[in-house]
């Protein structure tokens, strides 16, 4: 939610910022209408990880509005929807702590105040939007992106554990894009290295 870019979103004082709205939708194309729905004529994208496959659909979807295309610890790699079922949903409590130690670099695997952050999150959304995201069919888009004519920017970090360095390079070379690689960072980059990752991208946003 909205704290995964509390401490990124400061550094963007020249930019109106609008926050993605996941209340709408059990698609990733009916998740990107209602937030294209939502935004300015012309805007700038920024996606992270689920958001940054949302993002991609809404450039899609409405190419001629999306000025540039910033992706994020993100992938165009297909997933397969885990099984749910009701009990699972009505125990809902967030992600586990083991889970979101994986997330981030090691050594801020003991960093309670980021973990906790990042559980308050998943509470907050609440059981049925994590079980909608989490059961949204994703596809391969690669093919996709190569149509992108807007600039596109890939970032991802050194130590992200949970995609990996060939799901990004994937991603750049087709869309003919740079690809910035984070260091000492996990792939809660928002949250671990926002002045890093503010720099990289309002360096690019200045050259685009």
């Amino acid at each position: 939610d909205y704290d995964m870019w509390s401490d990124f979103v400061p550094f963007l004082k020249d930019y109106n910022v609008m926050y993605a709205d996941f209340r709408e939708g059990t698609t990733l194309q009916e998740l990107a209408a209602s937030n294209l729905r939502r935004c300015p004529e012309r805007f700038i994208l920024i996606g992270f990880s689920l958001g940054g496959y949302i993002c991609r659909h809404m450039l899609y979807q409405a190419p001629e509005r999306v000025e540039a295309l910033v992706l994020i610890g993100t992938s165009t790699r297909p997933t397969v929807p885990p099984v749910t079922d009701g009990p699972a949903a009505k125990m809902f409590r967030g992600m586990s702590r083991s889970a979101l130690r994986r997330a981030v670099h090691v050594d801020r695997e003991n960093d309670e105040t980021l973990i906790d952050r990042l559980k308050e999150m998943g509470e907050r959304l609440g059981a049925e939007v994590f079980g909608r995201l989490s059961a949204l069919e994703r596809k391969s888009d690669l093919d996709m992106m190569r149509t992108i004519q807007c600039p596109v920017l890939v970032v991802t970090a050194d130590q992200d554990r949970l995609r990996t360095m060939e799901e990004a390079t994937e991603m750049a070379e087709a869309a003919h894009a740079p690809l910035v690689v984070l260091e000492h960072c996990g792939h809660m980059m928002p949250m671990e290295e926002p002045k890093q990752l503010a720099n990289v991208v309002l360096n690019w946003l200045s050259k685009s």
